[in-house]
């Protein structure tokens, strides 16, 4: 009579399936792995057909940037006269990232990621001297690391001085705590 444990082992590896080798369900929501991708701002397309760019240029409108992200999400950028509004969507989802002065240095949003999947980003802003948004032709005054949770992770909100050491890395440990941290 031949043993049933080739039977049994089988039927456990295909109930195991989407698990990663040698990690649990359980190990991945308590143990995540965390990883970062980036979306470049440089080489963003507007999102919007020929047809419907023709048509904002001739009512004198500023035609968005629309940056492919991750997992169906997007930054959004709008203009306006003195000033750029960022933005994250995901379908119907719009995520206010904030507002920069035109001529904005940003190049690029780093998407904090758990087993793959985003759940933050993180977003370099600058602050000039001056007291309005078109005060973007004066000295950069200030730089913050933003830290915004995405969808079900909404209570990650945090800033990082980027000008102290290792901000890029504390903006990350912020975004991940937040991800381990329960939800209100």
């Amino acid at each position: 009579m031949r043993s049933p444990l080739p039977l049994v082992s089988m039927t456990v590896l295909l109930f195991a399936g989407g698990v990663p080798a040698g990690r649990s369900a359980a190990a991945q929501q308590t143990n995540p792995v965390f990883s970062s991708n980036y979306t470049s701002l440089t080489k963003c397309g507007s999102g919007m057909t020929k047809k419907e760019e023709r048509e904002a240029e001739k009512n004198g409108s500023d035609i968005p940037s629309l940056c492919k992200g991750y997992d169906g999400y997007d930054v959004y950028i709008s203009y306006s006269a003195c000033a750029s509004s960022f933005s994250i969507t995901k379908g119907e989802e719009n995520i206010s990232l904030g507002m920069q002065s035109v001529g904005w240095k940003q190049k690029t949003v780093e998407w904090r990621m758990a087993n793959g999947k985003p759940f933050a980003v993180i977003m370099r802003f600058y602050e000039y001297e001056g007291d309005d948004l078109c005060s973007s032709g004066g000295r950069i005054k200030s730089e913050s690391l933003m830290v915004r949770g995405l969808k079900g992770f909404e209570h990650i909100e945090e800033s990082v001085d980027a000008r102290t050491p290792n901000a890029n890395v504390k903006a990350r440990e912020l975004a991940d705590k937040g991800f381990a941290k329960p939800k209100s």
